[in-house]
């Protein structure tokens, strides 16, 4: 699942993500609003975990292909090729790390406006 939000939307995001933004929405909307976006960032929390573990294992994956990379140029393209893999799967993790900690922020400024605007009804 991809998970790869554009700059645009990014920095819409975070403008819309004030607090006063958020006044219009009655409390009920904005209390589902945050159950919605938690559940969003718990996925995408989950994701990272899943391609963590591709990262570290790509990433032994490389270190044992690259000891043996001067046995051959066999040897040397399967490092390259592993070297490659790892490379690609880090940036979907810096990605994903950027994602995850947009939404947190995002997710933060609604909780913080939740509790201004409805914390004291009962």
């Amino acid at each position: 699942m991809t998970h790869f939000l554009p700059a645009a939307a990014i920095a819409f995001g975070l403008i819309a993500s004030t607090p006063a933004a958020f006044a219009s929405e009655s409390c009920a909307e904005q209390a589902a609003a945050i159950r919605k976006a938690q559940t969003a960032a718990l996925d995408l929390k989950a994701d990272r975990a899943a391609l963590l573990e591709k990262v570290e294992t790509a990433g032994e994956t490389w270190e044992d292909a690259q000891t043996v990379r001067n046995f051959s140029s066999d040897h040397a393209a399967r490092a390259d090729t592993a070297k490659a893999d790892y490379d690609e799967l880090k940036a979907q993790l810096r990605a994903l790390d950027t994602e995850l900690q947009t939404k947190a922020e995002r997710t933060n400024a609604r909780v913080s406006a939740y509790n201004t605007n409805c914390a004291n009804e009962g």
